[in-house]
């Protein structure tokens, strides 16, 4: 898995249980440890990316005395992807877990 298509699988599992805007996105992301530096910023060419290809879709919505702000919501496209990239990371995760699990780490020879 690539870095660029990780933040992707990232973006969709975060909008998979409910419709964010970007900055919550980023927040949520960012909360959890997934990635260090993320900004603002970073995050909206992939939501654009996201949404040419159908994997969300996205609706400005204005709140009473706040600015509009666009909100993103996982499609069922979305899903499926997040499905595959979910299967993608099972796999490397076993894979480096087998290699790093079983390789001995050599001792310092201090002598």
């Amino acid at each position: 898995m690539a870095f660029r298509t990780d933040i992707k699988a990232m973006i969709l599992g975060t909008l998979q249980g409910t419709p964010l805007h970007g900055y919550e996105i980023v927040r949520r992301i960012r909360e959890a440890g997934a990635v260090g530096k993320l900004s603002e910023g970073q995050i909206y060419p992939y939501l654009h990316e996201l949404e040419e290809a159908g994997l969300v879709t996205a609706e400005w919505q204005t709140d009473t005395g706040a600015a509009p702000r666009k909100v993103y919501q996982i499609t069922a496209a979305g899903r499926a992807q997040l499905s595959q990239a979910r299967e993608q990371w099972k796999s490397f995760v076993s894979g480096v877990g087998s290699i790093l699990g079983s390789t001995p780490i050599p001792e310092a020879n201090h002598g």
